[in-house]
């Protein structure tokens, strides 16, 4: 399925192309053609979440975002392509290793949390 780029689609994809370093994604072509105001508000988010305003350094977004990338399953690439962002911005790589041991501890809880339903400890303890 194909969609033509429409002259807003195309200028929206243009701005963010110049906001990541004349970069985008294969998800900003595909919503530029097709939901040109969809990404717009998407980007929206995208800048608020990424500004300094939030109170967050930037080496530590992108060790949060590299964090939430693993424990949501993405790409090992992503995680990695964060973690050297990190590190350029003056993360440590003794941060970026905390970072994935806490994403590591958030997984494994999140695993052991169905212990309790599995060995019926409610029932037994109810």
């Amino acid at each position: 399925m194909t969609a033509q780029l429409t002259p807003e689609g195309h200028e929206l994809l243009e701005t963010i192309r110049r906001q990541r370093g004349g970069k985008s994604m294969p998800m900003h072509e595909v919503l530029a053609a097709r939901d040109p105001a969809f990404l717009n508000g998407y980007n929206d988010l995208f800048n608020a979440a990424q500004s300094d305003a939030q109170g967050l350094s930037a080496d530590v977004r992108e060790l949060i975002v590299m964090a939430l990338d693993i424990v949501a399953g993405g790409s090992p690439k992503v995680a990695r392509a964060h973690a050297r962002k990190a590190v350029r911005l003056g993360a440590t790589e003794a941060q970026v290793l905390g970072a994935i041991e806490l994403a590591t501890l958030v997984m494994a809880g999140r695993a052991m949390s169905y212990l309790p339903t599995i060995f019926d400890h409610e029932a037994a303890t109810s």
